[in-house]
């Protein structure tokens, strides 16, 4: 493997110096540069030398030009097996000198750790270790959230707390299956510490959210005078008419607050807990009647909370969508105005 990386640097170098020609004789690589230079590269066989289509030549050779101009003395860069697969495509190499001091910085994206650091010895024809050029070899792993970006939470709506206080519970009774839940927004990380195993972040977030709360049996919304109220549809003859839908749904703006625990390696790829916190942009009732499917649709706030928060937790689990919670704290209508019920919304993070 060190052959093979010795053969790689030596190689992009001839590359961007844009050789007139080259050809290969064996196990050997030669570069000829107009009349009077050539640089020659030995491999074991020829496959180490095949090895070098692998790494991504004009990143790297744009960055390590630097560490030839440091010194005058020859560079023998020595890689072992487990850093040489770091010098692969998607690589980012940052080089810096100071007071005789040389130092790579290997910056590896989406990964959260800081790990080993090599050293890097100048030698000369004659003797080892002869530069007056320390160069040190420092591999950083970048933090990366996996929730950052834009996101998209589909599921479900259910009743976590339900207190009918004046009301018939059966009268607003939800269809679980559907009382559906979506939001869709944006989230920003920022990183607060970097391990070797699981790095942590702290994540702010914007969405806007819909619930669309379905209601069972033939039972409406309708908002009253001082309260709202759950009756019964009925035609001009004074008979009931069967719903096959009668919903009421209700959007909301949300910022929220969460920490985030990223995991390096294993099933669990993230976990996150917070807290969130949303104004309401609007609401209504819909009715359809199973016989003819007739609709209606009824703009109202129907003395639903202005203002809703909440605690949410959300599971990264690798080649499996991600699973979110959303817990209310606050009553869903007005104190007084409504039954005392509060909504819980569940389901996968897209």
């Amino acid at each position: 493997m060190k052959k093979s990386i010795l053969c790689f640097v030596l190689s992009i170098l001839a590359l961007a110096a844009q050789a007139k020609k080259y050809h290969a004789q064996g196990d050997s690589l030669i570069v000829q540069f107009g009349n009077n230079t050539r640089m020659v590269i030995h491999a074991k066989d020829k496959a180490g030398i095949a090895q070098l289509k692998n790494y991504d030549l004009n990143k790297i050779v744009r960055d390590l030009g630097m560490t030839l101009d440091s010194n005058n003395n020859e560079s023998y860069i020595f890689i072992n097996e487990k850093t040489g697969k770091k010098y692969l495509h998607d690589t980012i190499l940052v080089i810096s000198r100071k007071d005789g001091n040389i130092k790579i910085s290997i910056n590896e994206p989406k990964v959260n750790a800081q790990i080993d650091t090599t050293a890097v010895a100048n030698t000369d024809d004659n003797t080892q270790d002869s530069g007056n050029d320390n160069v040190q070899v420092v591999r950083h792993r970048r933090f990366s959230n996996p929730r950052s970006g834009f996101n998209i939470n589909l599921g479900l709506s259910a009743y976590s707390q339900n207190n009918a206080t004046t009301y018939n519970s059966q009268d607003y009774d939800l269809r679980t299956i559907g009382s559906r839940f979506l939001s869709v927004g944006i989230i920003k990380s920022l990183a607060l510490s970097r391990g070797k195993k699981a790095s942590l972040g702290l994540d702010f977030g914007l969405n806007v959210a819909w619930y669309n709360l379905m209601f069972e049996g033939n039972n409406s919304v309708r908002k009253d005078a001082n309260a709202v109220s759950f009756p019964n549809v009925f035609d001009n003859s004074g008979k009931s008419i069967e719903l096959s839908k009668s919903k009421l749904a209700t959007s909301y703006l949300n910022a929220s607050l969460m920490p985030t625990v990223a995991f390096h390696r294993g099933v669990i790829s993230y976990l996150s807990a917070g807290v969130y916190a949303g104004y309401r942009l609007g609401g209504y009732t819909k009715t359809k009647t199973a016989d003819a499917g007739r609709t209606e649709r009824l703009y109202s706030n129907y003395f639903l909370e202005n203002v809703r928060a909440g605690v949410a937790v959300e599971l990264g689990i690798r080649r499996f969508p991600d699973l979110f919670v959303n817990y209310d704290l606050n009553s869903l209508y007005e104190k007084g105005k409504g039954p005392d019920v509060r909504v819980v919304s569940f389901g996968i993070r897209l």
